[in-house]
């Protein structure tokens, strides 16, 4: 059963890994923000972790999702936005269950391109990481 489980969470890195690989389609260099917005995305750290989550480490892939949105704001702007600027302590799943945070767009409903953004609930070893022993 082990192995099963860790062929499972091996297969879920690298299905993660081969998504953001993936150069832009034709579709969707049609919608690509303007250059201005794009600059925003440049300065976008690498990756943020977040080392004290229960199920398992989270290495959330900043700039991937900024070159994706294109813009700063579209995540940390407004009169509500979904996340601070600066890093918080971490994340609540019942919120993200909610919509707020990641779950605005990992729903399992909202849609990039043509494919459906995976759930926050249910996906859990797509951002979850458990340190080997």
């Amino acid at each position: 059963m082990r192995k099963i489980w860790s062929l499972f969470v091996i297969c879920g890195a690298l299905a993660a890994a081969y998504i953001y690989a993936q150069p832009a389609r034709a579709e969707d260099k049609k919608e690509a923000p303007k250059a201005e917005a794009k600059a925003d995305a440049k300065e976008a750290p690498e990756f943020i972790d977040y080392d004290k989550a229960k199920n398992g480490n989270v290495k959330f892939p900043h700039k991937a999702h900024a070159d994706m949105l294109g813009k700063c704001d579209d995540c940390h702007g407004g009169d509500k936005p979904l996340f601070a600027k600066q890093k918080t302590e971490g994340m609540k799943m019942k919120d993200m269950y909610e919509g707020k945070g990641c779950g605005a767009c990992h729903d399992g409903k909202k849609k990039q391109g043509d494919k459906v953004i995976f759930a926050a609930k249910g996906g859990c070893m797509k951002c979850h990481k458990k340190e080997k022993k």
